[in-house]
């Protein structure tokens, strides 16, 4: 589902890393572990097409990502950055906002399914009519990964998933991650969680 090959980072003089290969199996759940700096989001971010290689390949569901193909292999993930800043009030406009955009249209958002989804994650209907000001950061955390679980995207990639989480909720994330494997999606995690890296099928450090 995911291969890179001998890729290399530089941020001008700086490189970050060289000949890093990593294959991922569809339904695979896979965390990125490593020191700050060691470029575990600039590999998330090069798999999107934000940061370019400075060698090497990165295969998404069999394509080779290059400028002509960046905009198809971004539909196949869901992503979901550690610093998420969405133009939001109402938890409500969070949650539609990525169903409008033009890549999601053709999925259907369903107010029974979400509320489902909340549950599986221990997450109280109510927070969707209240203000985004008034919810905490682990439940900003959860209430994303159920959005995007609901895109039904064959990818998830999400950085620091479980950041302001106690040691419940991680393992609530996790079994849902592991639900969602199941159904042959396939995870990719930057996290510094121990908990969380153990609960993973494969960790990789760079």
């Amino acid at each position: 589902m995911l291969k890179i090959e001998n890729a290399c980072i530089m941020y001008g003089e700086l490189e970050l890393f060289t000949e890093l290969c990593m294959h991922i199996n569809k339904g695979e759940i896979v965390c990125i572990a490593g020191e700050s700096g060691s470029g575990k989001t600039s590999i998330l971010n090069a798999i999107m097409g934000f940061v370019p290689l400075k060698s090497g390949t990165i295969t998404v569901d069999g394509l080779l990502l290059c400028a002509e193909n960046v905009n198809e292999i971004r539909k196949k993930i869901a992503w979901i950055p550690q610093e998420l800043a969405l133009p939001c009030e109402w938890v409500s406009e969070m949650v539609l906002l990525p169903f409008e955009l033009k890549a999601n249209r053709r999925v259907h958002f369903s107010k029974k399914e979400l509320f489902a989804v909340f549950k599986e994650l221990n997450l109280e209907e109510e927070l969707f009519a209240k203000r985004v000001s008034e919810i905490s950061g682990g439940q900003r955390q959860r209430i994303m990964i159920a959005v995007a679980a609901m895109l039904q995207k064959p990818i998830l990639i999400v950085d620091e998933p479980t950041s302001a989480l106690d040691a419940a909720s991680v393992e609530r994330v996790l079994n849902f991650f592991n639900t969602l494997s199941q159904k042959g999606m396939t995870i990719l995690a930057v996290s510094h969680d121990r908990a969380f890296k153990l609960g993973c099928d494969n960790i990789v450090y760079l």
